[in-house]
């Protein structure tokens, strides 16, 4: 029996890494389908009253069609390759708000202030460095969201395409974007677009991996992340309950028990140091 537990452990070791690269080279062949979609669409142009046929498609013909459109390129290309790429590696967005939210819950929105409103603060799960400390660079696919008119909320999204410099060595960011009426003609178009990296209008990132960022979780926070941290917690005997994607008393008190197992300060909140002791703690 000893010899088949070993024999099954050695299977596993030499499976994981390539079940990893076959999920990363899947995930980079969804990004590059919805991107050549993307470009097939550079130059479409809104009727003058505002009609576009992603917002069609997304049931509100004549709204204002910027997230629709992301959405959208993401279906067409889901049909095309036959995997599921919108809800999956894109969210089914009719207004930016959805889809941040939709990134949020997963753990996968990264704030270009690097604290996340109602959670904490960002860092990088590879060495918990803050995302303050050092901003986050985009990846070719991230969606990019924007604030103009500084009413503490998104007011447009675009895809990013690539990155460069420019001639005094500022990384610039690349995208396609549909609707951008503060750049764009009216009416409104498909069309390429530039940014500085330091762009004050740039809020967050929507990114397509797990685990580039984490965000520090305390009492009142649910989402995805809240819920893969009770299965760690589980993993670990610190929390017997239904994972619910909740952080409540109960959650709190399991974190305060890892933390003082630990010899972290037990404060019952999930920070950087908490998070990534507890990761790997649970062997994920």
């Amino acid at each position: 029996m000893k010899r088949w537990i070993c024999m099954l452990a050695l299977l596993l070791a030499l499976w994981t890494p390539a079940a990893q690269a076959t999920a990363q080279d899947e995930r980079e062949a969804g990004i590059e389908a919805v991107l050549a979609v993307c470009v097939e669409e550079l130059g479409y142009t809104a009727t003058s009253g505002g009609y576009s046929k992603y917002g069609d498609w997304a049931g509100g013909a004549y709204k204002e069609w910027c997230s629709e459109f992301v959405s959208w390129c993401a279906q067409q290309a889901g049909e095309r390759t036959g995997v599921q790429l919108l809800d999956v590696l894109y969210p089914m967005q009719a207004e930016c708000q959805t889809g941040v939210d939709w990134f949020i819950d997963r753990g996968r929105y990264i704030t270009t202030a690097g604290e996340l409103s109602g959670y904490g603060q960002q860092w990088y799960w590879e060495d918990g460095v803050p995302v303050a400390e050092r901003p986050y660079t985009p990846s070719r696919g991230d969606l990019i969201y924007i604030e103009w008119y500084k009413y503490n909320r998104i007011d447009h999204v675009g895809i990013v395409e690539y990155l460069s410099r420019d001639v005094d060595g500022a990384i610039l960011v690349h995208t396609i974007e549909g609707n951008n009426k503060i750049l764009g003609p009216e009416p409104t178009n498909v069309q390429r677009y530039t940014y500085r990296l330091d762009d004050a209008s740039i809020r967050g990132y929507g990114v397509t991996q797990d685990f580039i960022v984490g965000t520090t979780l305390q009492r009142g926070a649910e989402c995805s992340a809240v819920a893969t941290l009770q299965g760690w917690l589980t993993a670990t005997g610190d929390f017997a309950d239904e994972q619910t994607g909740y952080f409540g008393e109960v959650t709190e008190r399991a974190v305060r028990a890892f933390q003082q197992r630990e010899g972290l300060e037990p404060t019952g909140i999930a920070d950087a140091a908490t998070q990534r002791a507890l990761r790997t703690a649970a062997g994920a």
